[in-house]
């Protein structure tokens, strides 16, 4: 009697176990309908300017003669105001031949506003170049042939890759040679924000500056665990279009510093390449485009480690359930045991996958692993329940399809799961 009671309530533990399994394609179905965004905050740069006061000149000299005569009070408004008019205004006269002599002198190329010169048409509207290649105001026919600079970076280091968010913190150095004097370059960083900038050279045709700050990379996990990231630094002149400067990666002076590293990951490989940014338009003859220099650290998992954090542990689990199946209907009990834990492993064990990675539109390579695990351990459970619906007289069909159809099975499904 007892053993026909544990029989009875065998069917409610399947149906809990089945369940479980649904609890686990949810996982799955929550992961494929994510969606994620990235946005990248950019701050700009603060310029504070730094006066040194003469502490001597701020005090009183206590030295001081105390019979020396008091300083002359100011002319009252009155007649203050009857001098500027007697002298014709003598500091006005200054300031006024000041700034003639200012707009007498040539202005600098390099530094002129295109948009002061350029010309507005007879309707008004914006204002155009009719000379050179581009119409637009912030073109710069003037300044004559592009110069061409070549962009070299040298890699010190990366700490603190965050692939739930993306960002990295970064130290490198960058190189600006040009094949004729500069304008005023203003370079920003389009995927991220620099917090300490240091100027090491500032000459007309080289520049050399070391930066540090953070900056973003989505990350692509289609291959997780053997997946390679994208770290990037994308670096723009917010200034000048490509009729002033024309960059060109420096291919030859593009480097990691020695005994490189980021932990963790192995260096995969290096690039460097010119982009052109061009704006939709914003308003008419608006054709001025720019160019955007890109560079890209690959980065990949070790692979001893990709196998023994996800593989192992989903094969494991598959192994330990498909012992059950050469367990006869006498120790029912015991092959329903086999399953069971193992499908709450299974779960637990990919939610903790999730938790360690960034919301993605679509599946991992992990993903598919455990999908295949899921239907393996659910494959397991129909086996055994097929017995609860079947005379006592199928119970060698059904374990005898088990062992030579449902483990040859098993090992198609995990097979697939772990190469597609």
């Amino acid at each position: 009697m007892k053993k026909s009671a544990k029989r009875r309530r065998a069917p409610g533990l399947m149906l809990l176990c089945l369940g479980v399994v649904l609890v686990g394609f949810w996982f799955c179905a929550r992961k494929v309908g994510a969606q994620t965004s990235f946005k990248t905050d950019k701050e700009p740069g603060s310029h504070v300017l730094k006066v040194k006061v003469d502490p001597k000149a701020a005090k009183p000299d206590p030295k001081a003669d105390a019979g020396a005569a008091p300083a002359a009070a100011d002319p009252k408004p009155d007649d203050k105001k009857a001098d500027d008019k007697k002298g014709g205004g003598k500091d006005a006269k200054d300031d006024k031949a000041g700034k003639d002599k200012k707009d007498d002198e040539p202005k600098d190329i390099y530094n002129e506003d295109p948009v002061d010169y350029a010309v507005a048409g007879p309707d008004g509207g914006v204002p155009i170049h009719p000379e050179g290649r581009f119409r637009s105001p912030y073109a710069h026919p003037k300044f004559g042939k592009a110069a061409v600079v070549r962009v070299g970076i040298l890699m010190a280091n990366v700490r603190e890759y965050d692939i739930q968010k993306g960002t990295f913190e970064t130290d490198f150095f960058l190189t600006l040679t040009s094949d004729r004097p500069l304008p005023q370059i203003d370079l920003i960083f389009t995927n991220g924000k620099i917090d300490v900038k240091e100027v090491m050279a500032d000459k007309p045709t080289f520049k050399m500056y070391r930066f540090i700050g953070t900056l973003s990379s989505p990350a692509d996990l289609h291959d997780y665990p053997f997946d390679t990231q994208d770290l990037t630094i994308e670096i723009e002149d917010d200034d000048n279009g490509v009729d002033q400067v024309t960059l060109v990666a420096d291919q030859e002076h593009t480097n990691l510093d020695i005994n490189f590293e980021v932990p963790g990951w192995e260096t995969a490989y290096t690039k460097a390449r010119i982009n052109t940014h061009n704006f939709p338009d914003r308003f008419d003859n608006d054709d001025l485009y720019y160019t955007r220099y890109q560079f890209t650290l690959g980065i990949k998992r070790y692979g001893t480690s990709a196998i023994f954090t996800v593989f192992v542990p989903a094969i494991v689990i598959v192994l330990i359930s498909m012992t059950g199946l050469w367990i006869t209907r006498d120790e029912l009990e015991v092959r329903t045991n086999s399953t069971t834990p193992m499908l709450a492993a299974a779960v637990l064990f990919h939610f903790a996958l999730m938790q360690a990675l960034p919301a993605t539109p679509y599946l991992t390579r992990a993903d598919k692993l455990m999908m295949s695990v899921y239907i393996i351990l659910g494959l397991h459970m129909v086996i055994s329940l097929m017995w609860f619906f079947f005379e006592e007289k199928h119970t060698d069909k059904i374990f005898n399809l088990g062992k030579y159809i449902g483990a040859p099975l098993t090992v198609a499904i995990l097979a697939a799961g772990i190469l597609v």
